[in-house]
């Protein structure tokens, strides 16, 4: 999608970019287009961007994206894949965000030629894979099948940054070359510019978009609470019906500065991630910078991956309201047993998560991927 879209990926894609530029890169990020209704002016980046850049494919037109952007993005490429080749063959070193039949068909033309080609795990293609329940596993056959066959029949070389270990082991499965791929669980979260705060008050945060997939749902439920301090920080759809059916222990804050946001999750004591499907996320990573403990769906692969990291980061439970609910009122009344432990806890917690999900970390082991893929291209 075009960077004004601003969803995960497109966060994802801007700051890699803006990685690369640090690292002495000359980087050109290009857009492929937007829903009809998200247009935004464009903002200022340190690489070059070119949105809207292939609106000579039908399914990278804004009415089609509104219709259904997910599936929509995954077909961009399907028959102009050399009017796209041709706009970007240039470059040295290719970024796919996500695997797509863009991915296979231009990424395929680019490989055969030598060229330098990681693939990411940016959020869609997995999501579209969780989408269908019970068809689900014909449905990744079938996609298997279309991106991936032609390319590992012919042995072609790329490597794969993945964002958990369950994309990992499904390219494990589908026979990519291990050694090729990379386990990074990509964000831009600086832990220092965190804080971990000892409260009185035991607080409950929720940070995100509030849109249907987000899982919303489960806000309108806890807001019933009336014992539960709940603090929603975002927009979306699902604002004017939240801001209905609040009660007077819940505060709604829409969109906030960073600097509020920090001051926020400071001080909660638990952060819900009740979405349906995430490949990694960005505000459970930040959850845990402000050493928040977290409560996830288990249905959801990238919060799950993050909470099983290690046991004191929180719990993947069933995406059910009553399962929230009886996670949160346990974890308040260890608060209330020890606030002193429940602190230690807190701040024990944000040193582990750091070591694993700190920027300058994450950004040190893409860097490293990328100049051992460059390498291996000119082997």
């Amino acid at each position: 999608m075009n960077l004004e879209f601003a969803g995960g990926g497109e966060a994802n894609a801007r700051d890699i970019a803006e990685l690369f530029v640090r690292q002495g890169y000359d980087v050109t990020l290009f857009g492929a287009g937007i829903p009809k209704g998200y247009e935004t002016k464009a903002g200022k980046y340190s690489f070059n961007y070119v949105p809207d850049a292939f609106t000579f494919d039908i399914m990278a037109t804004g009415p089609v994206l509104k219709f259904s952007h997910i599936l929509s993005m995954g077909l961009i490429g399907i028959y102009t894949y050399n009017r796209i080749y041709e706009k970007i063959k240039d470059f040295d070193v290719y970024y796919f965000v996500s695997p797509t039949l863009l991915f296979r068909n231009v990424g395929y033309r680019l490989m055969k030629e030598g060229k330098t080609v990681v693939l990411g795990n940016h959020g869609t293609y997995f999501e579209v894979l969780d989408m269908y329940g019970f068809a689900s596993k014909a449905y990744s056959k079938i996609l298997t099948t279309m991106i991936f066959h032609k390319l590992l029949k012919n042995k072609m070389k790329f490597y794969i940054h993945v964002q958990n270990k369950y994309q990992a082991q499904y390219y494990e499965k589908i026979k990519c070359n291990r050694s090729y791929i990379r386990e990074i669980p990509y964000n831009n979260v600086k832990f220092s510019g965190y804080k971990c705060l000892d409260n009185d008050n035991f607080s409950v945060v929720y940070l995100g978009r509030l849109m249907e997939s987000k899982g919303v749902d489960m806000l309108l439920e806890l807001e019933k609470k009336a014992d539960i301090n709940l603090h929603i920080i975002g927009k979306g759809p699902y604002m004017e019906k939240l801001q209905q059916m609040k009660n007077k222990n819940t505060v709604i804050h829409g969109y906030v500065s960073n600097a509020e946001k920090i001051k926020l999750l400071a001080e909660s004591d638990v952060m819900i991630v009740p979405s349906i499907n995430e490949s990694l996320s960005i505000s459970a990573i930040e959850g845990l910078a402000s050493g928040l403990y977290l409560i996830v769906s288990s249905t959801s692969m990238g919060p799950r991956y993050i909470v099983r990291q290690d046991n004191i980061f929180g719990v993947a439970v069933p995406r059910n309201p009553k399962n929230f609910i009886k996670e949160i009122e346990r974890i308040k009344i260890i608060k209330e047993r020890s606030k002193t432990d429940f602190y230690s806890e807190k701040m024990l917690r944000r040193e582990i998560a750091g070591k694993m999900f700190d920027a300058n970390v994450v950004d040190k082991e893409l860097v490293d991927l990328f100049n051992d893929a460059i390498k291996d291209s000119k082997r």
